[in-house]
């Protein structure tokens, strides 16, 4: 009987040990794509269906001869209340994403992508947009706030693939 306690405590020990480890690796602890559904996140809207839609934006990648990767526009007023349809154009040779979140949201899943490049996105918030192609992203900006809009291929946005979305209650008039 004793053999058997003595069995029983050291593969107790070694499912623990296992587990901590495993808990340490990052597994499992990737920031959620669906941080909008959250709870206790920076409200960023949600998903607009085709029928909502109040316009459209057109976004442009482009790749300079200097290594510079870039969103055009990278600025962007919204009307609160908006559901926006983005069309995202990659006339670059390399690859790319959309990634629209909060400032918070977007550094945390930056570092997961750090650590896992290989991943990519096709959720509500993001798309991939593989070279020589144009996605649509439709979303319902529902509150006032500012957000990012970002390329999060590892090096991408340090080469400058990111923009900003202002969310207000009113807008200039257009000149």
């Amino acid at each position: 009987m004793k053999i058997f306690f003595r069995t029983l405590l050291i593969l107790s020990s070694l499912n623990i040990a296992a587990v901590s480890a495993q808990a340490s690796t990052g597994v499992g602890e990737e920031p959620h794509a669906r941080a909008y559904d959250h709870p206790g996140h920076v409200p960023i809207g949600q998903p607009a269906s085709g029928k909502e839609i109040t316009h459209t934006i057109e976004i442009n990648i482009e790749e300079t001869q200097s290594g510079y990767m870039l969103f055009d526009p990278d600025a962007i007023h919204i009307k609160e209340g908006s559901a926006v349809r983005f069309v995202i154009n990659n006339f670059g040779d390399l690859d790319h994403e959309f990634f629209l979140g909060s400032f918070e949201e977007i550094k945390k899943h930056q570092q997961w992508m750090l650590e896992h490049p290989e991943m990519k996105h096709e959720d509500p918030n993001a798309v991939s947009i593989p070279s020589g192609s144009s996605k649509t992203l439709d979303w319902n900006f529902s509150s006032k706030t500012n957000l990012e809009f970002v390329c999060l291929v590892p090096g991408h946005r340090e080469a400058g693939m990111f923009g900003v979305i202002m969310v207000h209650d009113h807008l200039a008039p257009k000149q």
